[in-house]
């Protein structure tokens, strides 16, 4: 029985990993940030000024190419977009703008989350593109962005959260307070 449930296990894993690896189609939705259009420090916007959340639409065919700069006051370290469900099951994402972007779909919602994160980010002032290829999203589907900086109180409230686990530890191996 627990062999069964082992090969059961290793072909749903194997089937995952081979779907994944599928090689995208010229209409498959995909979304590209990249930025990098030195425009740094320039006073004004050249492309549309977007502050921390702002949005898009998809063009008549599900496509399009967008111009853009963070005109937010602050340099973006990661970048949350909620994009229309597409009808294919292929999703790419990638750019020069961050180095990692991961796909959370929520079909019963009928959109899916795309994050991107680390790399150089988007820095204030600076130009970027986002490129959602020629056909394979909704056409004139609605994409909201939200970018999202580390702030401050995080990393205290981290801290006041971890004390606790720490004197715990500390006392476990007999060195308490005194």
């Amino acid at each position: 029985m627990m062999r069964f449930r082992v090969l059961t296990l290793t072909v749903l894993v194997m089937t995952c990993v081979l779907r994944l690896q599928a090689d995208p189609q010229p209409n498959d939705p995909r979304i590209i940030i990249s930025g990098g259009h030195d425009s740094a420090g320039e006073p004004g916007c050249m492309f549309t000024c977007v502050g921390l959340d702002f949005t898009f639409m998809a063009d008549g065919s599900g496509g399009g190419m967008f111009s853009f700069t963070n005109d937010s006051d602050q340099n973006w370290t990661s970048l949350e977009i909620e994009a229309p469900f597409p009808p294919g099951n292929i999703i790419t994402c990638g750019g020069s703008s961050f180095a990692v972007c991961v796909i959370l779909p929520h079909p019963e919602a009928n959109f899916v989350i795309i994050d991107f994160s680390g790399g150089g980010g988007i820095l204030n002032g600076q130009n970027f593109t986002i490129d959602l290829g020629n056909a394979g999203w909704p056409a004139n589907g609605e994409f909201r962005a939200f970018a999202n900086i580390p702030e401050p109180s995080t990393l205290v409230l981290s801290l006041v959260g971890l004390a606790p686990l720490l004197r715990r530890r500390l006392h476990r191996f007999g060195m308490r307070d005194r």
